[in-house]
């Protein structure tokens, strides 16, 4: 008998269980889900830039990208090479409405996918090329 109630209490632990996961996956409990807020990033809408990124770059060469912009507008490019350090770079769109970034890719980077962000306005945008010693 006693083994009875307690497959019982499991069999009812787990139907609570199924019956909340399917509210909350069906978004059924609207605003009883949590009473605490959680810190959310924010998110910067993405667009479809047109832009010029090269698929690789070699230690000790230059790197040049661009993005196509309103004439006058500021551009952000944000790199992050996979040594996991920064570099933002801030430019201004010239007459012919493109942005563009030159820099040296440097040793210490490290090898791997270096990662460009990309912001003109309130839009963003990111892309990946590798970093090689060689080709």
């Amino acid at each position: 008998m006693r083994l009875k109630h307690n497959i019982l209490r499991v069999l009812i632990a787990l139907l609570f269980f199924a019956l909340f996961g399917i509210l909350l996956q069906n978004d059924l409990l609207g605003e009883f889900t949590f009473s605490k807020q959680l810190d959310t990033p924010t998110v910067i809408p993405s667009a479809n830039f047109v832009l010029d990124v090269p698929q690789k770059a070699l230690w000790k060469n230059y790197v040049v990208v661009s993005a196509q912009a309103t004439p006058g507008e500021g551009c952000v490019l944000l790199f992050i090479p996979p040594s996991g350090d920064s570099k933002e770079m801030t430019v201004v769109a010239g007459d012919d409405g493109y942005c563009r970034w030159r820099w040296k890719i440097e040793e210490s980077y490290g090898k791997g996918d270096g990662r460009l962000i990309f912001t003109i306005g309130d839009k963003s945008e990111t892309h990946f090329f590798e970093i090689r010693s060689s080709f």
